[in-house]
Formats: structure tokens, sequence, C-alpha cells
């Protein structure tokens, strides 16, 4: 089902982004079709040739079934799509296929909206604009199914193809996804919707600029109502757009994304706004545009029964009750359905509050549980959880334990929803329930948070209706100004003979006035010339500021790898020459005729070797002599190497490239060295792994290290770093380059280092 959202799950966090894809609402009445008349239509048109007006003639005849008999039209265009693309007209064959994969996607229908949008990026491939439409609504399918990787992908994709062909349209909707796709970065979010407005701004169609607009205000602002009815009220302005009111738009014209009824997306906004804050005449008013823009037009389309549904909560909102059960049972006949089994939770919470009205307090218990869970709180187009109306019956059914349950899990979730509608009904269902179980101490404190949020809600709307009243004080102040403005221009039109008497006057000074403008101009140059050497000289002393951290970091790295030596050599060198020479001293003090001599001296060899093998190990740290005699890539193998030998983890390796070894200084490949020798060393002690993998490739003109493993991963989630993943990237920022380290979803850690080469000239 889709009513006039989109429903996105992205990183976990269910939201909902209106986007009104209403492919069956509000089509063209030009005849209702029973199936027999359908079939015997469609009969008669797919005998004739697939020439431009038969296949316009055809489109339409399709978009006419799908009003009322929705799987006939998907059987004939199971049927038309071959037929057309024996024709080769590409064309044809984008708006069928991409017209049906959007049909499927706007009910909900993921796997068949994927597969028909593969066949349309396959027939639309190398055809530039059709291609670039077929991965914007592919970006958009993957966000409302929750496939937030292949999401990713899309958007890299349609970014670069947009880019390459400078449209600005398709573009601008790619931001607007990829904004939405991560709701936890805001800062991310903020940035990409301002792209999309400033690329759309200046469109002629004006779709992209209110799809940007519209998921500005309802998903960056969602935390702020005030804001959001603001901005939802200045995009009024742009609803009456010629380019957004043409709709229902043909099936033949509607293969690019574009934003369905703007002006019953901005009235239901608006209406459920305003219940948020509890302003339940104007959510009344936005109710009655939003109903005789999407309702009236066609009272039994699809979308029917949910909009009757909403219509019928904000009525019983409205405490305007027979009004309300007229659009519940309006709702009812239209779902078709045992009353039990209607999928659509503001039914239930509106025959609820009807229930409640009715005081039939047991039909309201049954009404309000129907869709509570144990996962929080629901969320749906519905404004006010359900799970509050059900505390609220259970508290009057005196079920204290159940109520109790529901009431606690508002606390945590309500932060950022305290002055609205939510904070206002559970203080005051809170405050209820205290007061029934005779806690009235903590009754008292509920009943001040609940005034203390009605006034705060009250005083606000007060302040939204004086704005009101200015703003039509405006409008008309603006209108005598007009009026004066008129009189002013008749008047100068009188003066018009005086004033070119003065003509000569005036010319001169016009002269001088270009003279002043000229010095004026002159003056900003020197100043800009100024200002622009200021610039370049702070830039450089950036840079050079920049460089002197690189420089630290990387010294600080090696103090600590200097640091790490001495204690080895202090811990372990030290201590084993002391045991070799304890025991050559025993040896000589009792002389060659002790039976203990002999085992003394194999004894101290061993010491002396193991001594050997350390400072070996440590020089080898200190400069990897491996590098020099064999090269880069002997020396990186005979590292892994070494460490699968030791059986404490298995690690692939490859190394691609580094044929010659003349192509970087042997600093260069020290330093890259060490840096694959951290990572590694991280792996081992770190990351309690089983398996992990080294990729090491050389490109023209950078140089690519990949290592991964099987571990625990990062705590807090990737975000903290202990010093030796500081020390490489300080390492690697010192040879040009960046660093990324996430933590897998499959579990362990990723850590993709990218390093540039100086092109050489």
């Amino acid at each position: 089902m889709r009513s006039s959202f989109i429903k996105w799950s992205l990183s976990g966090c269910r939201i909902i982004l209106p986007a009104m894809l209403l492919m069956l609402s509000h089509m063209l009445r030009a005849g209702d079709y029973t199936p027999a008349q359908a079939r015997a239509a469609w009969k008669r048109m797919k005998s004739q040739p697939v020439t431009e007006a038969n296949f316009r003639e055809a489109c339409d005849l399709i978009q006419d079934i799908g009003r009322k008999n929705l799987d006939i039209s998907y059987e004939i265009l199971a049927e038309y799509v071959p037929v057309v693309q024996k024709t080769g007209d590409r064309q044809k064959v984008h708006v069928l296929l991409m017209s049906w994969a959007k049909a499927k996607a706007s009910l909900d229908f993921f796997e068949d909206a994927e597969k028909l949008f593969v066949k349309a990026r396959a027939n639309a491939a190398g055809t530039g604009r059709m291609y670039r439409e077929a991965l914007a609504q592919t970006i958009l399918l993957y966000g409302e199914w929750d496939h937030p990787d292949s999401m990713r992908k899309y958007i890299a994709l349609a970014e670069k193809e947009c880019k390459a062909a400078s449209d600005k349209e398709n573009l601008s909707f790619v931001y607007t996804f990829k904004a939405l796709s991560d709701m936890t970065d805001t800062a991310s979010m903020r940035r990409d919707l301002n792209k999309a407005i400033t690329l759309a701004v200046n469109l002629k169609d004006k779709n992209a600029l209110f799809t940007a607009r519209y998921n500005y205000a309802n998903i960056f602002l969602q935390t702020n109502p005030l804001k959001q009815v603001m901005e939802f009220e200045s995009l009024l302005e742009l609803v009456n757009d010629s380019s957004l009111a043409r709709f229902p738009k043909k099936l033949y014209e509607r293969t690019a994304f574009t934003f369905r009824n703007p002006g019953p997306s901005v009235y239901y906004q608006l209406m459920q706004l305003n219940l948020l804050l509890t302003d339940f005449e104007s959510a009344g008013k936005f109710a009655e545009l939003f109903y005789n823009a999407s309702i009236k037009p066609n009272p039994d389309g699809a979308q029917a029964p949910y909009f009757n549904a909403e219509m019928a909560l904000v009525n019983a909102c409205r405490q305007q009750y027979a009004t309300a059960a007229e659009f519940l049972d309006r709702s009812f006949k239209q779902f078709k359905l045992p009353e039990e089994q209607i999928p659509y939770v503001s039914y239930f919470a509106a025959a609820g509050l009807l229930a409640e009205h009715r005081k039939d307090y047991g039909k309201a218990e049954y009404y309000y549980g129907k869709f509570v869970s144990d996962r929080g709180y629901s969320h749906g187009m519905h404004v006010l959880p359900v799970e509050l109306y059900y505390a609220h019956i259970l508290t009057v059914n005196r079920k204290f334990d159940e109520a109790g349950k529901i009431l606690g899990r508002f606390p945590g979730m309500l932060a950022k929803q305290k002055y609205s509608a939510t904070g206002y009904y559970y203080n005051q269902y809170l405050a209820e329930y205290l007061k029934a179980k005779g806690d009235y101490k903590a009754y008292t404190s509920a009943l001040e948070t609940f005034y203390d949020i009605k006034d705060s809600l009250t005083n606000l709307n007060k302040y939204r209706a004086v704005q009101e009243v200015l703003a039509k004080v405006r409008i008309k102040d603006k209108e005598e100004q007009i009026v004066r403005l008129n009189e002013e221009s008749a008047y100068r039109d009188r003066e018009i003979q005086r004033e070119r008497l003065f003509y000569g006057v005036v010319i001169g000074l016009s002269a001088l006035a270009i003279g002043l403008l000229v010095l004026h101009s002159r003056n900003r140059q020197i100043r800009a010339r100024q200002q622009e050497a200021l610039q370049r000289s702070e830039i450089e002393r950036m840079e050079k500021q920049r460089h002197i951290d690189l420089m630290q970091g990387v010294m600080e790295a090696e103090e600590k790898e200097r640091k790490k030596i001495a204690d080895q050599l202090h811990d372990e060198v030290s201590a084993m020459l002391a045991l070799a020479s304890l025991s050559v001293s025993s040896t000589l003090e009792k002389g060659r005729d002790d039976e203990q001599a002999e085992p003394k001296l194999v004894k101290t060899k061993e010491i002396l070797s193991s001594v050997s093998n350390t400072i070996r190990d440590l020089s080898h740290q200190l400069n990897p002599l491996a590098i020099e005699r064999y090269g880069f890539r002997r020396a990186v193998l005979d590292s892994a190497e070494i460490i699968n030998l030791s059986g404490k983890i298995v690690l692939d390796t490859v190394v691609i490239g580094f044929e010659d070894s003349g192509s970087h200084t042997l600093s260069f490949l020290n330093d890259l060295y060490r840096i694959i020798q951290e990572l590694l060393h991280n792996v081992l002690k770190h990351a309690n792994a089983t398996k992990a993998s080294l990729e090491v490739v050389e490109h023209t003109d950078m140089i690519s290290v990949i290592v991964e493993d099987n571990g625990v991963g990062l705590s807090h989630g990737g975000r903290a770093e202990g010093q030796g993943l500081s020390a490489i990237r300080s390492r690697v920022a010192y040879l040009n380059g960046k660093m990324e380290i996430s933590n897998k979803q499959e579990g362990g850690v990723l850590v993709v280092i990218e390093i540039y080469l100086e092109t050489k000239e």
C-alpha cells in the first residue's frame, strides 16, 4: 500500500518520506472499465500496428483500466512490452518499463519493481537521459526497500553520469535521495539537500526544486515542528507553478521522476503538523483542503480508504465525532475487509476515539491495542502514537500493570517531542494513571508538566495566529502601496515635459558619475589584489603549518618505535646478556673440571643465539634490509610468511606491482613497509582474529593498501582510535595519502589506505 508517503527504512531507522507517488489515484477519468470491457478493449487495440498515435492510445487505455483493474493493466503491459520491443523503439519501451516499475514500487512490490528496473536500465543503456532517469528511479526503489548498500552503489553511479552530462535536474534528485540515505548524519543531509536546491532553483521544471525543499522541510526539520510549518507554508506558493500543476500526466509522459500531487502533499503535512502542535482548527482547515484535492476527484480510488481513515482521525481529534464516524464508515466499506483485517493503524486509532466517546471502553481497548507491539511505539501517518491511547484506556479500565508498562516506554523517546501533542498527551495520561494508582506526589509533578506544555503550545498557536494577522496586514499595506505607486506614476507622466529641460544637466552629472565609478572600480581592483595576496600568504602559512603537524606526527610515531625498541633491548636483550654473563662467571669460578661447566656453556650459547636473533629483528625493524636486498615485494611476502608460520592467524597476502625496485625511493618504501608492519601488528595484537587479508597494489598514480580481518572490530563503532592507528594515520598523511577505517557488517575491521604518487612530467 502506498498512501501520500513513500516509506523508507534507512540505517535501521524507520522514517517517512512523503513523495505522493499516487500512481492510481487522480488518473484520467476517460472511462471506467469492467474486467470484461477492459479485456475486450485491449483485444481490439493489440491487433493494430505500433504507430505513435496507436502507442499513445494504448497507453491511455492501460492507464484508464488501471484505475480499477490494476492486475489487468499489468497483464496488458506484459503482452505489450515484447510487441513494442520488436519495433526497436527504445523510447517507447522505456515509457512502458518505467511506468510499470514505478507502479509496482508504489505499492511495495519491490522484487517485481527491481526486475523491471533492471530491464529499464538495460534498454536505456547508452541513451543518456533515459538511462539517468532509470538510475534515479532505481535509487528511490532501494531507498524504499531498505537496501542501503544497493542504494549507495546507484547513487555513486548516477552522480557520475549526471555530472558528466551536466544533467542538473536528475543530479538534484540524486542529491535529495542521497541526503535521505543516512538519517543520522544531519550535516551531510543538510549539505546534500542544499546542493539539490541550488541545482534545481533555476530549472524551468520545478519538480526537482519542490522535491528537495519538501524533504528539507519534512525530514531535516522534523525535530522542529514550528519551522516545519513555516517552511511548508512557504511551499504553498511553489505548489501553483504550472510545471507542478499539470498532473495527472499521461502515462507516456511520466518516465522522469516527478513529485506527484504537490498540493495535497503540503496540505497533508500542514494538517499533521498542526495536529502535532494541538492546533486542531488549523489542522481541520488543511484536512478539508487535502480532502477536496485528493479524495473528491476520485472517491473510489485505491488510496481512498486510507485517506478517509485519516479524515476520521483528524475530525475525532477536533471532537467532531459525527463527521468522524461518517468518514470511518466510508473507510470501512472501501477496505472491503473484515474489520480485524484492516491493515491501517489510523483506522483503529479513529475507531478507538469514537468508541471512547460512546463510553464503550472495552471496544476502545480492542481498537487501540490492535497495533501495539513490544518494539517501542508505532510510527505512521498518524501523529500521536497509538500506544498512548492504549495506555489511557487501560488506565480507564483499571489495568494498571499493563498501562504502566506502556507508559514506561516513552520517557526516553520524548526528548525531542516534549512540546508537542505526544508530550502533551503523555503527561496528561501519565497524570491520570498516577492519580488512579494513588501516587499523588508523582501525579502533581506530571500534572505540572502537562500544564507547562499546554501553556507553551497555547502561546505558540496564539503567536502563529498573530503572525497570520500581521501577514494579512502586510498584504493590505502592499496593496495600498501599489495604489500609491500607480498614482505617483501618473503624476510623473504629467511631469515628463518639465523634466526634459533638465536632460542636459542629467547627462553631465551622468558623465561625472561614470568617472567616479571608474575610479571606484579601480580602487576596488587594487584592494582585491591586496586581499588576494593576503589570502595566498595565509594559504602558504597554513600549508607550512600542516607540513609541520605532519612532520610532528611522523616524529612522534618514530619516537614511539624507538622507545619500543629501547624497551625491548632493555627488557629482553639486557636480561638475556645478564643470564649469559652469570653462566660464564659461574663456569670461570668453578673451573673446567666442574661437571656443570659444559651444560652451562651450551645454555650460554643458546642465550647468545637468542640475543643475536633479537638484535637482528630489531635491526630489521629499524632498517628492513630485505627491501634493499630482495625488493619491497619480497619483503612484504616474507613478513606475511613469518606471520603465517607463527600459527596465530591465517593471513592471505596479495602484492601487485613493485616489479621495478627503482620506481620509488628507499625511504618511501621503508615508510610504506612500516605502515604495513604496524597494521599487521595491530591485527595480531588487538583484533582477536582467526583470518586476515593484506592487499598491496601499485597503480599508475597511487598505491593502495587494504587490510581486513574477522576479529572483534573497533569499539564505539570505529570512532575510537588507539595510538597505533593515530601513528599510522600520521605516516599516511605525510606520504600524501588518506586512510579510512571502519567496522564491517559481518564483523571485523576494514582499513583502506590510498597514497597518491607525484606525477613525473
